[in-house]
């Protein structure tokens, strides 16, 4: 038998598909955790919203109550947790089975941007479901946020949404996996700082008008397309903050 040396040892990298591929894999080692639950979840809070409707349309003789029932952004908040935990729980790990940190945010962001395009899907699909059968005959929009949107326009901007609560998810996450508490406590404060700076800013310019005014212009959709600009932000901040972070800080 030939013994291994330095030079007999393969030099090539591995294809940067195949790197990316991995990391979406070790994320996916608990798939429960990205998909069962969230998506068991939303099912448990859309049934006991239907028992709560038909109750309430019961009681009032058939009156079906009115407007966006809201119960859909559990899986927004629930993205931006899930953000949260797979950025605390497998970065070192991946680390430590050699993966470089470009590849690790690349491999989680492709799994992120494909979890949120999925669930868009099915929430968008399930709206033209809604109504399909007229909101079960008592007003339940829970998943048909606007009635006048197209499936795509649906499904766009609840992508939308989804990424930037992921975004947002990670860059508090990999915070924490850098500074720990004290790095939460410094960003928490300094969040809540500038929200009050600019609040302060747009109340002494008597520029809320303003504000109103561009989001009213822009829609819906175009609103939720400038929310990219913080999802790019939250992502190359995710980056630059776990460049130098390492397995033995965090």
């Amino acid at each position: 038998m030939t013994a291994l040396t330095a030079d007999s040892l393969p030099t090539t990298a591995r294809p940067l598909g195949r790197r990316i591929s991995t990391i979406m894999l070790l994320q996916l080692t608990n798939p429960m955790t990205l998909i069962g639950w969230p998506l068991m979840i939303l099912g448990f809070i859309y049934v006991l919203n239907l028992a709560i409707y038909s109750l309430i349309s019961t009681a009032t003789e058939g009156a079906s109550a009115v407007g966006v029932n809201g119960g859909v952004g559990f899986i927004w908040v629930y993205t931006l947790v899930m953000a949260v935990q797979s950025v605390n729980q497998t970065f070192p790990l991946a680390l430590g089975f050699g993966a470089t940190r470009r590849d690790y945010l690349l491999g989680t962001g492709a799994l992120f941007t494909l979890l949120s395009a999925g669930y868009a899907a099915l929430i968008a699909t399930l709206a033209m479901a809604e109504r399909a059968v007229d909101y079960w005959g008592i007003g339940l929009r829970f998943f048909d946020t606007s009635p006048d949107f197209s499936w795509f326009e649906l499904f766009l901007g609840t992508l939308l949404i989804l990424l930037l609560f992921a975004s947002i998810g990670a860059a508090t996450a990999s915070v924490y996996v850098r500074w720990k508490a004290t790095g939460m406590y410094v960003f928490w404060a300094g969040l809540v700082l500038l929200l009050v700076a600019v609040g302060f800013l747009l109340t002494s310019t008597e520029s809320w008008g303003a504000v109103g005014d561009f989001f009213a212009t822009a829609g819906v959709l175009g609103t939720l397309a400038w929310s990219l600009v913080i999802t790019a932000l939250g992502t190359i901040a995710a980056y630059l903050i776990l460049r130098r972070a390492t397995p033995t800080n965090t």
